[in-house]
Parts: structure tokens; C-alpha cells; sequence
């Protein structure tokens, strides 16, 4: 979270970060690509936590706690955050206050939390039914409450926390390894006006995949809704992710981006359908190569990455990772290292000045 203790300096180095898809790359595989974003200047990472991925053909199922562990220790000062741990079905968030203050004492500092309400395809295959989208909500409130009150358990008299919610409950619960920091930065994915209402009141900044063009009344009703509970908005991080796909060889490109057509169905974050090849078919048969294609920039030349990124800061997002597709991702990462982010960052220095 910005707080007036970080230089301007500093701020814009978190500003760009990378994001690292679970679904679509091998554990190794991303390990080496933050291993030269942070050799490159970047010092964040957002990384998807899914139990199953968007498309069967080519799909990953990385379990994203113990690559968090792995890249951290490979890394050497590069910041991580989940985008997005679903605090309603598979993870029981007693145990994901565990494993992230364990995570926060390996690596202090570098760790944040991010949550949503999930997608049926993480939760249905291992049992779970999948309910509306108001019960998954109320399901994250309470979730990310309890998760706060264990962090926060060493500052009561004993450590020992209650909590007894409509849908969890945690009785006499103690991290006796509790984080590291005072305070992990806890984040949540919304697009939705009650959604976004509730990461205003509960977290320390919103999360969402909405462009930029499309985003500006989801900034302004969570910087109200913090307003609103006494919060400064402008304490608050705004993160975005934007896909952009890189090469020289447009259909080269073009056959990557396949990979995230399901994404584009209508309504897929309330969708019922749970097994990958069911969305991958569904998607082929929906989803047009058109919208594909508006859905993903894809470009030929890196410079022209610059635009769209800049497009999210200027309508008020704090924070952007970049979601690259590329045939060739290494390649990528240390074009824009050498010749996108050092403008970014000037860039955006200057505008805080």
C-alpha cells in the first residue's frame, strides 16, 4: 500500500509490474521469467491461483503457494501478490492467513494477498456446488475479515481470535507463527458496485481486469466507498492488468492469444461450467477471432505497448502488471525492460512532480 514513508521514486518502481500465468506456463518456465523481469528493473509480480486452467489444450494446473515459495527464494527482492486467491470453497481462509503470514516470515515484506470470489472451474471439480454471485461475496467479506483478525492476532491480549459468520467461523484460532509485517497488503479483484464496495471497506485497493476506456466509474465508486467509511482513496493501490501480446510474427501471435478466448465468454466469472474442455469448446464456437483480437493488443513493435499502458494511469490506477502472451515471453520481458519501462517510469515520475 502507498504510504507517504515510500519516495515518489519508489512508487514508480511498483508501479509496473509482471504478471505470471499459472494456466499457461510451466512452474519453471515462470520461474525464469521473473528471474529476468527482476533483472530487467521490475520489482512485482502478480501471479493467477487456480486449481484448473481456462483451456484444456495446453493448460497448466501450477499450485501457485509453493511456486510463490520457490520464486521468492530464486528472486532476491522481487515483491509477489496473488491475482486472485478465492477465499470461498477450496481454501478455508484460517488456513490462507496461515500459509501467507509463513510466507511473509520466509520473505518479509515481498508477500501480498490478493482474493476474489472465484470461478466454478477452481471450485466445482473438487466438490463443491457453485452458488450466485451475492453468496460468493458475502462468503470473500468474511473470509477476508477472519484472515485479518489472525494476522492481526498477536496485538490481542492472548493471540487467540473468534469469529462466527453466516458461512465461517473460527473458534480460540492462533497463528503461532504469525507474519513477519505489521501489515500485509491485502487486495481484492471486483467489478461489480457491491463488489467493489466491499473491497473499499475491507482491503488496502481493488483489483480489476476492466480496460481502461471502461474503468472509470469503478475507480470513482471506490474511491467514494473508501471516502465514504474514512478512508483516504488516495492511500489505496488501483491494479490493473491489461493483455498485451508481443511479436514480430502478428499470427504467430495471433495463435498464442487462442489460449484465453474462454476468458471472452459472456458472463464466464458466473458461469457454471467448471471443465476446461467444455470451456474451450464453448469458446470456439462463441467467441469470434474478432473479439480476440480487440481483446488483446497485439503488437508488432514494443514501443507500442507504451500507449495502452499509459492509458490505465492516466484514468487513475495506481498500479498495472502487464499480462504478456508472447511466442517468445523472455524475449519480450527484456525489450520492454531495456526499452519500455525506463520511459514508463520517467514518465510517470514527471506527472508526480
Amino acid at each position: 500500500m502507498i504510504n507517504n514513508s515510500i519516495s515518489e521514486q519508489d512508487v514508480c518502481k511498483e508501479s509496473i509490474g509482471y504478471w505470471a500465468s499459472q494456466e499457461q506456463y510451466s512452474m519453471q518456465q515462470l520461474i525464469e521469467f521473473v528471474k529476468e523481469a527482476e533483472k530487467g528493473g521490475i520489482i512485482t509480480t502478480m501471479t493467477s491461483d487456480h486449481f484448473h486452467p481456462w483451456w484444456h489444450d495446453g493448460g497448466y494446473g501450477n499450485f501457485t503457494w509453493v511456486w510463490l515459495a520457490t520464486a521468492a527464494e530464486r528472486t532476491k527482492k522481487m515483491h509477489f501478490v496473488t491475482g486472485v486467491t478465492a477465499a470461498v470453497y477450496r481454501y478455508n481462509p484460517g488456513i490462507i492467513a496461515q500459509a501467507f503470514a509463513s510466507l511473509d516470515v520466509l520473505h518479509p515484506g515481498r508477500i501480498s494477498l490478493g482474493v476474489g470470489s472465484g470461478e466454478a472451474m477452481n471450485e466445482v471439480p473438487l466438490g463443491f456446488d457453485w452458488p450466485d454471485a451475492k453468496s460468493r461475496l458475502a462468503r470473500t467479506a468474511e473470509a477476508i475479515q477472519i484472515i485479518k483478525k489472525l494476522w492481526k492476532g498477536r496485538k490481542s491480549e492472548n493471540g487467540f481470535v473468534d469469529f462466527k459468520g453466516e458461512y465461517f467461523s473460527i473458534r480460540n484460532a492462533k497463528l503461532y507463527t504469525p507474519p513477519h509485517s505489521d501489515n500485509i497488503p491485502l487486495y481484492m479483484a471486483a467489478v461489480g458496485p457491491e463488489a467493489i464496495k466491499t473491497a473499499a471497506k475491507y482491503c488496502d485497493g481493488l483489483i480489476t481486469v476492466t480496460k481502461a476506456d471502461q474503468s472509470r466509474e469503478i475507480l470513482d465508486l471506490f474511491n467514494r466507498s473508501a471516502k465514504d467509511i474514512g478512508k483516504d482513496p488516495f492511500s489505496l493501490e488501483k491494479i490493473a492488468k491489461p493483455k498485451i501480446c508481443y511479436s514480430t510474427d502478428y499470427d504467430k501471435a495471433f495463435k498464442y492469444i487462442e489460449f484465453w478466448r474462454a476468458t471472452l465468454l459472456e458472463n464466464v466469472f458466473n458461469t457454471d461450467i467448471s471443465d476446461p474442455r467444455e470451456l474451450e469448446e464453448k469458446a470456439r464456437k462463441e467467441v469470434s477471432d474478432e473479439q480476440l483480437m480487440k481483446s488483446t493488443p497485439i503488437i508488432t513493435s514494443i514501443e507500442d505497448c507504451i500507449k495502452p499502458i499509459e492509458d490505465y494511469f492516466k484514468t487513475g490506477f495506481t498500479r498495472v502488471y502487464i499480462h504478456s502472451m508472447s511466442p517468445e515471453e523472455k524475449e519480450f520481458i527484456k525489450l520492454f525492460c531495456s526499452k519500455v519501462l525506463p520511459y514508463l517510469r520517467e514518465t510517470l515520475e514527471k506527472s508526480k512532480r
